[in-house]
């Protein structure tokens, strides 16, 4: 069975149906998740610009989240769980991440690292409109 969805601008089809458990998939799981973290630590202050660190660190940091949530996803399918039930972990996650961005955006416009003529910032003023229209229903002033 798929279930469709609709993330990002972008429709996307997933298989419902559990799949069967893969052992070499969780241990490349397990050993990205380590090497992602030594090489978070591998990059020190110093060797590069402070922005580029803290994006870096941030980067690795989403992604071994984003590989925790798969293998406990295929834990939680393996054992006969309900793997749905990591939705709002990643929701939370994924809400962390944009609050993060968004603040990082905002001090590189306050610095003028960002100017109008910075690709991607017009999409980026769209998106946030449609965020804040989005909220104002939640958060009505």
């Amino acid at each position: 069975m798929w279930i469709a969805g609709f993330a990002g601008g972008t429709e996307y089809r997933t298989m419902a149906d559990s799949p069967k458990k893969d052992p070499e998939l969780s241990s490349r799981l397990r050993k990205t998740n380590e090497e992602l973290k030594n090489l978070q630590n591998s990059v020190k202050t110093g060797m590069i610009n402070v922005k580029v660190l803290m994006d870096f660190r941030t980067a690795t940091e989403r992604a071994r989240q984003a590989s925790a949530a798969v293998q406990q996803w295929l834990d939680a399918q393996g054992k006969g769980g309900d793997p749905y039930k990591l939705m709002e972990q990643v929701v939370r996650q994924r809400v962390e991440m944009v609050t993060q961005l968004i603040k990082d955006v905002t001090i590189d416009l306050e610095s003028l690292d960002v100017d109008f003529d910075t690709p991607g910032l017009p999409a980026l003023n769209e998106a946030v409109r449609k965020l804040a229209k989005r909220l104002e229903k939640l958060f009505p002033q």
